[in-house]
C-alpha cells in the first residue's frame, strides 16, 4: 500500500475519532453539565445539590438550568435551603474553544430560600456559609493543584451576574413564620478572560453573595421580631394611663422639628 494512501487512512481515522468524540460530547453535554453542577455544588456547600434539568445550546450561545436546589444541613425542618426556578446562561460561543469559557450573562430568577433559626444562636444559612468560608484562605479561594496526567481544567468568567425575584421564608420556633423579599444582586466581571476561575471558585463566587445577603436579612428579621414581641409583652402589661403616656412620648419624639 502506498504511503500516501496510508496517510489518508490515518487522517480519516483521526477525523472519525474526533467526530465521534465531539458527537459524544454534544449529545451528552446536558447530562455532563448537570452532573458537574451537582458534584461541584455539593463539594462547595457540603450538602446535597440537585438539578432537575439542563439544556445547553452552544451554537446559539445560550443555556438553561432548571430546578437547582441546595439541601438543608441535618436538623432543620425544611428539605431545602435554596431552590432556583431557572438559571439562564448567555455563553460567548467563540470562548468555548479557549482555556477560559466566558459567560456573558448569568440570570438566576425566582430563588426561594428557607432561612431557619434553630431556636438558639444557629441558622441553616450560617451553617452553609461557614462551609463555604472554610474553603477560603485569607479571604480568597484556596488554590487547587492541576490534576497530573489529565487535561488542563476548564476555567470560567462571568461578565454579568444577577439574582432577581428572591423570596425568603423566615422560620423560627420563637416567632410566627414570615416571608420577605430580598433586594436583587448584581455583579460584574467575576474572574478574568485571561485567568478565569475554576468550577469550584466560580460556584463560591456565585453562592456566597446570596448567602451573605440572606444571613444579614435573617439577623435583621430575628432582631426586629424580638423587639416587636418584647414591646407587645410590655404594652400588654401596662395600664391604660401608662399606654397614653407612652403614646404621648412617641408622638413627641416623632414630631417634625
Amino acid at each position: 500500500m502506498k504511503a500516501s494512501k496510508i496517510i489518508l487512512i490515518v487522517l480519516l481515522l483521526i477525523v472519525v475519532a474526533v467526530a465521534g468524540g465531539l458527537y459524544y460530547l454534544f449529545s451528552n453535554l446536558d447530562s455532563l453539565v448537570e452532573s458537574g453542577i451537582e458534584k461541584v455544588g455539593t463539594d462547595v456547600t457540603k450538602t446535597q445539590v440537585d438539578v432537575d434539568r439542563v439544556h445547553i445550546e452552544l451554537l446559539k450561545g445560550r443555556g438553561e438550568i432548571y430546578g437547582l436546589s441546595i439541601a438543608n444541613p441535618p436538623g432543620y425542618s425544611s428539605d431545602n435551603l435554596f431552590q432556583f426556578s431557572e438559571v439562564a446562561l448567555q455563553i460567548e460561543p467563540a470562548s468555548v474553544r479557549s482555556d477560559v469559557i466566558v459567560l456573558n450573562e448569568v440570570l438566576i430568577d425566582g430563588v426561594t430560600l428557607n432561612a431557619e433559626h434553630d431556636g438558639a444562636t444557629g441558622t441553616n444559612v450560617q451553617e452553609i456559609l461557614d462551609n463555604v468560608r472554610s474553603q477560603f484562605a485569607d479571604g480568597e479561594p484556596k488554590p487547587e493543584a492541576e490534576p497530573q496526567g489529565q487535561t488542563k481544567q476548564l476555567r470560567f468568567m462571568i461578565e454579568k451576574l444577577s439574582f432577581t425575584n428572591t423570596q425568603m421564608s423566615v422560620i423560627s420556633p420563637s416567632f410566627k413564620n414570615r416571608t420577605v423579599t430580598l433586594e436583587g444582586i448584581n455583579q460584574s466581571n467575576i474572574g478574568s478572560r485571561e485567568e478565569g476561575l475554576t468550577p469550584q471558585e466560580l460556584a463560591l463566587a456565585i453562592v456566597k453573595p446570596l448567602m451573605d445577603k440572606a444571613q444579614d436579612r435573617l439577623e435583621d428579621e430575628l432582631r426586629d421580631r424580638a423587639i416587636e414581641e418584647a414591646t407587645k409583652a410590655i404594652e400588654d402589661k401596662v395600664s391604660e394611663s401608662d399606654k397614653k403616656a407612652l403614646d404621648g412620648l412617641k408622638s413627641m419624639f416623632s414630631d417634625d422639628k
